[in-house]
């Protein structure tokens, strides 16, 4: 794995998975995103609109999912 800075200051996470791995951690992912995407759901508002981009709570679900990890040990 590596990283790099983006242009606005974000961070771009690169890195290959072994095949065995990458569904799983996929599946993983899409299942915190959509934890957060239920939770957004019932911040929408007419005034408010949406609280995140889908990319922003892709990146926040991969952050959730790793802060999960290091709980657990």
């Amino acid at each position: 794995m590596s990283t790099e800075s983006g242009p606005d200051g974000e961070y771009i996470v690169n890195g290959d998975l072994p095949p065995e791995v990458a569904p799983p951690f996929i599946r993983a992912v899409m299942r915190v995103e959509a934890e957060l995407l239920l939770h957004d759901a019932e911040l929408v508002t007419v005034e408010g609109g949406e609280p995140r981009t889908p990319e922003e709570r892709r990146t926040d679900a991969f952050v959730a999912l790793v802060l999960r990890v290091d709980d657990r040990d």
